[in-house]
């Protein structure tokens, strides 16, 4: 009689020979090491928020701006935790705690409430759904009244809010004395550029009073250092020299600066060598595995947008089969069109513009505003590079509802 076991070949687990990555988890973006290389002052500046705590006042809001992968979001949760452990050395008299937020994922006003209502109180009885904002805000700060609690939160790509109110309520709890004794929600927002704060409502930026920290970019010798501090504890002695590294360090640092981008290629060059039975990574397999991960890393970034965002884009995609560039007046009448093919709600018109404007903020398309006269007025024009396309597709049509809209080009009207 055959058994499961016998029929079971556990050896396709086993390790093969030729093993060059140790330790994956020191590649990813969960991994925060116990020092940062590079960035010494913003590592002070974003310190410098949270300083008022031990004078018997409040942090201070802050804003910080950079491209993608310039360090923001790890420095920003080095210094909160860092903070955590100096609290513990010397208590204030209330509970700090912080928690991380990505608005890609929560993005709206009631979310963002319940999220921190849920860290909170696990057994809460409140649902995600189906109660008025000011529901909302009294069951957060009552629970932050009641448990003697402040709350900092990290709102990263804070760009993909739908609604700012949650800034300005946040910012207004103490004055409004929805907390008291000392207890405050203090916000930290993280944007990829500074044209976020330009958006904003100037009651908010008053009431806020955020300090505003922009991050530089990495350069190649910041890079080198990072990824031989990650590839030291990453990868086996002897799997990559230093030429190597300085090759993946100066690529980054020419096109991006961004880290998160050089650890994904050093880990994917890394499992190339693998697969090749190679026992030493070569500028090669760095250069396989850069071309790999700048599609890859297109098609995931689209995969995480919210599903709006996701229409918008495919609205220009679709428009620029017969155009060159496209304006928003007709983005927006083909995002209505698809919305209707696949029966959601549409958003307001301002609200498709302003998908346009974190899309670019973020890359995916470019703008050129074009002043047209007296009579003609300003018309933006949207495009997208020819070449990220195929791997925008990928990313939209991953999303099953809108794998519906593939052979789908309405005839609209509407725009220029």
């Amino acid at each position: 009689m055959t058994t499961l076991e016998d029929s079971i070949d556990t050896s396709i687990f086993d390790e093969s020979e030729t093993r060059i990555i140790i330790r994956g988890d020191v590649l990813t973006t969960e991994y925060i090491p116990k020092r940062l290389i590079g960035r010494d002052e913003q590592i002070k500046e974003v310190a410098g928020l949270m300083r008022q705590l031990f004078r018997h006042g409040f942090p201070n809001n802050g804003l910080i701006f950079g491209v993608s992968g310039s360090g923001k979001t790890v420095v920003s949760k080095f210094v909160l935790r860092s903070l955590m452990a100096k609290l513990e050395q010397n208590p204030i008299g209330i509970n700090v705690d912080w928690i991380y937020i990505h608005c890609k994922k929560v993005y709206t006003q009631n979310s963002i409430l319940y999220t921190l209502i849920k860290y909170l109180d696990q057994t809460t009885k409140v649902k995600q759904t189906g109660y008025s904002m000011d529901y909302y805000y009294d069951s957060l700060f009552h629970l932050m009244n009641t448990k003697n609690t402040a709350l900092i939160v990290i709102l990263d790509e804070i760009d993909f809010l739908r609604s700012e109110d949650v800034l300005y309520n946040f910012s207004r709890a103490v004055a409004n004395e929805e907390l008291k004794d000392g207890r405050f929600i203090r916000v930290i927002g993280l944007s990829n550029s500074s044209k976020y704060e330009a958006r904003l409502d100037n009651r908010i930026i008053s009431s806020m009073g955020a300090e505003k920290i922009n991050f530089p970019a990495y350069n190649t010798d910041d890079l080198f250092h990072i990824l031989k501090d990650r590839v030291d504890l990453a990868f086996a002695p002897g799997s990559i020299d230093e030429d190597t590294i300085i090759k993946c360090a100066s690529d980054t640092a020419q096109f991006s600066g961004d880290v998160r981008k050089a650890l994904r290629v050093l880990h994917t060059a890394a499992t190339i060598a693998e697969n090749e039975k190679s026992h030493v990574i070569s500028i090669d397999h760095i250069k396989v595995a850069e071309n790999k991960v700048q599609k890859d890393q297109i098609i995931e970034s689209v995969v995480k947008l919210p599903v709006h965002h996701k229409i918008v884009l495919l609205s220009i995609v679709k428009l620029m089969t017969k155009n060159k560039s496209v304006t928003t007046g007709s983005v927006t009448a083909m995002y209505d069109a698809l919305c209707k093919q696949i029966a959601r709600e549409p958003i307001h018109r301002t609200g498709v513009s302003r998908c346009i404007g974190s899309l670019e903020m973020q890359s995916f398309v470019n703008t050129v505003l074009v002043n047209k006269g007296a009579n003609g007025g300003i018309t933006r024009y949207i495009s997208i590079p020819t070449e990220d396309i195929s791997q925008l597709k990928l990313g939209i049509y991953a999303d099953d509802e809108l794998e519906e809209l593939r052979e789908c080009f309405p005839m609209i009207n509407g725009g220029e």
